[in-house]
């Protein structure tokens, strides 16, 4: 089912990329191709997993932790937000959502997080 804020890579004939804004009572959708609009909820990456609040939550994080330059600050800021989300059951989708934008990061940049929490049972245990 799509969520308000979902992307809409492309619909029928029209090539633009749109969001969801609004879902009506017979199941249909209105998608908004507005470049600002679409920004709105897919700033970093594609959310559309996430509710909406979600999505705002992340993009908070994000464009907190962008501000900077440094690409391997940043993966330690977002190490740090996941570590702290993830003690929160509820906060599961997010703290999928900024591994992955830490795995892209960290991709790019080529520099692990500094530190991390970690399962003590899971220590040792290969994957």
């Amino acid at each position: 089912m799509a969520q308000i804020g979902d992307l809409v890579p492309k619909a029928g004939i029209y090539t633009r990329p749109g969001v969801v804004v609004e879902k009506k009572l017979d199941g249909s959708v209105t998608v908004d191709t507005d470049p600002m609009m679409v920004n709105k909820f897919h700033r970093y990456a594609n959310t559309s997993g996430l509710n909406e609040n979600e999505k705002q939550m992340f993009n908070t994080i994000l464009d907190q932790i962008y501000q900077k330059s440094d690409d391997v600050e940043k993966i330690n800021d977002i190490q740090g937000e996941i570590d702290k989300l993830k003690a929160d059951p509820n906060n599961q989708n997010i703290v999928q959502y900024l591994r992955n934008q830490q795995s892209y990061l960290v991709r790019q940049a080529k520099a692990m997080p500094r530190s991390y929490n970690w399962d003590e049972s899971a220590l040792g245990k290969e994957f």
